[in-house]
């Protein structure tokens, strides 16, 4: 309880933060931020795309085990089902912040353009948000029957416990035959806002929406794995080792398929080898090298060492992955950003003078004392404001799971065999989170 209570502390102190931030932000204008004309998109996109792909691995995950039976993983199919609900309502508020006048959001709802990809990705994460939450309550429906309290609970008093069991079976398979769909589909529409953008190089590319799945398949699996490696604890990992092992090898798997999508997308450009994209493998490779290893070398470690039989077998190397890893993605969807809005896409030639691709400069959008009007590159680092809004959806994800786990009981009992009683005798370290 105390270390629950500490978890959702440190939620409620996040959510604050961010809250106090965004007051301020929407006081003075998205000017407080690092973002300009040349730079429009930042960290809350990238964080906003971040918990998008973690929603959908989570939904993945959980539909999976109904869908194809994966014994080893439903005793975590709950978790995996309130990790996908938390993360998307953290992205879904993160792109608040980022829109400046959040008076005229109904105005999408009221005139949608369906040309739009932002407007099918607001409907895709409405319907991911209900299928989640559908996702939550139809799982959690006996225990609630048993302990006479949840949502909507009056009208499963008038049925049996095992009518309330079936039933509960029964929805969970269709709304995983629905969500599985839906969660690969959120996070292709989000990565076809970026690849339609025919003006940058970086992301116009078919590449993107499978790469972003794969990617999304990791991280969300990885979170996961996080939550119920915290609720299990050092002293009962044992019992669930080899469900984890399971996630582990998932995750593995689908970085194995991201960087197959990151080799061809670099070929491509390299052999391709005209000046545009010359001009972004410089900018990935030169300018902002460090970054863009950071983004392979994290993963690449994680899926390296989650393939071995060390990297997989204990709590504390599933926990250094799964951190490294989330590292490495969230930076990846920040260099999502730079090759793209500093390779100016308006470009000119002058053949007299020797000028193959001379950029335009942009409007900055910001006229003081000192500062350029016209720019050809931006040099963006998000302000502290920025930073503090960027902690609403991690607070909010932290209090939602937390809350959940405290209330209900998301993680049913297992049955220990005898061959892994020596082993769990033996796993002296302290206990995990208490979320009772």
């Amino acid at each position: 309880m105390k270390r629950s209570n500490i978890l959702m502390g440190l939620a409620i102190v996040l959510i604050l933060i961010s809250l106090g931030a965004w007051g301020y932000q929407l006081h003075k204008g998205l000017i407080v931020t690092n973002m300009r004309n040349s730079f429009s998109w930042g960290l809350y996109i990238a964080t906003f795309a971040f918990f998008v792909g973690v929603a959908a691995g989570g939904l993945i995950v959980s539909s999976s085990v109904y869908l194809f039976n994966i014994e080893k993983l439903k005793p975590f199919t709950r978790i995996a089902s309130l990790s996908a609900f938390a993360s998307i309502l953290g992205a879904g508020a993160m792109i608040f912040p980022d829109m400046g006048r959040v008076e005229r959001v109904w105005k999408i709802f009221v005139h949608p353009n369906f040309t739009s990809p932002l407007v099918w990705d607001v409907i895709v994460i409405t319907a991911y948000l209900i299928i989640t939450f559908l996702s939550v309550y139809v799982q959690l429906l006996p225990d609630w029957r048993k302990e006479g309290r949840g949502f909507f609970n009056n009208w499963t008093k008038k049925r049996s416990q095992e009518e309330i069991e079936v039933l509960s079976k029964k929805w969970s398979k269709r709304v995983a035959l629905i969500g599985l769909p839906v969660a690969i589909l959120i996070h292709t529409v989000t990565a076809l806002i970026f690849a339609t953008q025919g003006s940058r190089g970086w992301w116009n590319t078919a590449v993107m929406p499978p790469d972003f799945v794969s990617v999304a398949v990791a991280s969300g699996t990885a979170l996961v794995m996080v939550i119920s490696l915290l609720t299990v604890g050092k002293e009962k990992f044992y019992q669930y080792e080899e469900a984890f092992q399971t996630m582990a090898l998932i995750v593995a798997g689908a970085l194995v398929v991201h960087f197959f999508f990151v080799t061809v997308d670099l070929l491509v450009h390299g052999w391709w080898g005209k000046p545009e994209a010359n001009e972004i493998l410089s900018l990935v490779f030169g300018r902002y090298g460090l970054l863009y290893a950071t983004e392979l070398l994290l993963p690449a470690f994680t899926m390296i060492f989650f393939f071995t039989k060390r990297g997989k077998g204990s709590f504390k190397t599933l926990m250094i992955g799964s951190i490294l890893l989330f590292i490495g993605v969230f930076v990846h969807r920040m260099m999502l950003m730079f090759p793209a809005f500093n390779a100016i896409p308006l470009t000119l030639a002058i053949p007299g003078a020797g000028i193959e691709s001379w950029a335009y400069p942009i409007a900055l959008g910001q006229f003081s004392e000192g500062m350029p009007v016209f720019v050809n590159t931006w040099d963006y680092a998000p302000t502290l404001v920025e930073y503090a809004v960027a902690l609403l959806p991690f607070g909010l994800v932290l209090f939602v799971v937390t809350a959940a786990l405290r209330m209900y009981d998301f993680l049913p009992q297992k049955r220990v065999g005898k061959h892994l009683a020596s082993k769990i005798e033996q796993a002296k370290a302290p206990k995990g989170i208490d979320f009772t």
